[in-house]
């Protein structure tokens, strides 16, 4: 059986090597500062998947107001399981466990977006009923901007 729980700090070690496999390597040392700076404004979490006592999957989420539309909507911007845990179901429970955060948050809509090395994601999301619905364009912001004051910067003072 698998059950979906938020991260805890004394999931660290878990959590960065799920990070690791998802292409962002972080010390397991840094995780407890970053899950109360992600969960600090009450809309976002992380969430893990547990089976047999031992983390097997994680998904973070952001909930997201926009002018443009009535209700929040919700991201799902990392998902990840270890290649020896996948095709379990975990991938698919953590989806499900999104979906019930998003709609206790009001959110009628999850959005993710996944890289276009991740050749199986696009397969994996469409048998959960996602839809392609667009690009995804990026770019890094100039450092420069950044400077000391990246409040500042984002105003573009």
């Amino acid at each position: 059986m698998i059950d979906v729980r938020p991260a805890r700090d004394d999931d660290a070690q878990a959590v960065a090597e799920l990070l690791g496999h998802l292409g962002y390597p972080a010390p397991a040392a840094e995780i407890p500062a970053r899950l109360a700076r992600l969960r600090a404004g009450g809309d976002a979490d992380a969430l893990v998947a547990v089976a047999d006592d031992r983390v097997v999957g994680l998904a973070t989420v952001h909930a997201r107001d926009v002018l443009h539309q009535a209700r929040p909507f919700v991201q799902l911007t990392a998902l990840v399981v270890p290649p020896e845990m996948r095709g379990r179901g975990v991938g698919r429970t953590l989806v499900s466990a999104v979906e019930r955060w998003a709609a206790s948050r009001g959110a009628d809509r999850l959005v993710l977006t996944t890289a276009l090395h991740r050749a199986e994601a696009p397969a994996f999301y469409e048998r959960l009923g996602f839809e392609h619905t667009g690009r995804r364009y990026a770019r890094r912001i100039e450092r420069r901007l950044l400077g000391s004051d990246p409040e500042g910067a984002a105003r573009g003072l």
